[in-house]
């Protein structure tokens, strides 16, 4: 996933769509705030502080968030890979 989001030149064309269904997917289940952290964060690269301009929320505000959010998508994502060893 970091390549595909990153761009890594190196990514098969079908591993990169696979890889951002599943990335949409997760995010999906993350409540909406949750989803714009993670989005603005990681996803588009925008620092603490332009996030916090954008949003209004303070920069400890913001980290907090993304903490937290990370988490949910990385039990999201185990779960997700437990379903399919199963």
């Amino acid at each position: 996933l970091d390549a595909v989001l990153t761009n890594d030149s190196d990514v098969a064309p079908d591993d990169a769509l696979a890889a951002h269904e599943l990335v949409t997917k997760l995010l999906a289940q993350l409540k909406p705030d949750d989803q714009l952290v993670i989005r603005l964060l990681d996803l588009e690269q925008k620092t603490i502080a332009e996030i916090s301009e954008l949003t209004g929320w303070n920069g400890s505000l913001v980290k907090v968030r993304a903490f937290r959010a990370r988490r949910k998508l990385r039990k999201l994502f185990e779960s997700l890979e437990k379903k399919e060893r199963s």
